[in-house]
């Protein structure tokens, strides 16, 4: 499904999730944003530099019935998900947009 991040830092971040059947997301990539280059990169595995496990992929296998509410956050506010230093309004936004779209599945 579609969603889209309306608080990113320089605007809309438009995002492609893919979920299961079970309700699992199975990927999630940044489709469309304007985020400071350089600063912004990590959102996207291509420019992300940790090639290992790019950052977008820390929701893979995650589902809204399987991490709590409080858990749907950046880890500077309590939650579960990293962030990178001095870039902490893409990932926030980013969270909270694939929090509301797994719920919307969750829901229907």
């Amino acid at each position: 499904l579609e969603a889209v991040a309306p608080d990113g830092y320089s605007g809309r971040i438009r995002l492609l999730i893919s979920v299961g059947f079970d309700g699992a997301i199975a990927g999630v990539r940044v489709t469309q944003h304007k985020e400071t280059p350089g600063l912004g990169d990590y959102i996207e595995p291509k420019k992300d530099k940790n090639k290992v496990r790019p950052w977008i992929t820390q929701f893979d296998g995650l589902s809204y019935a399987t991490v709590a509410d409080q858990e749907w956050k950046v880890k500077k506010d309590g939650g579960r998900f990293d962030f990178m230093a001095g870039a902490t309004v893409t990932p926030r936004a980013i969270v909270k947009a694939v929090r509301k779209a797994t719920r919307y599945v969750a829901e229907n």
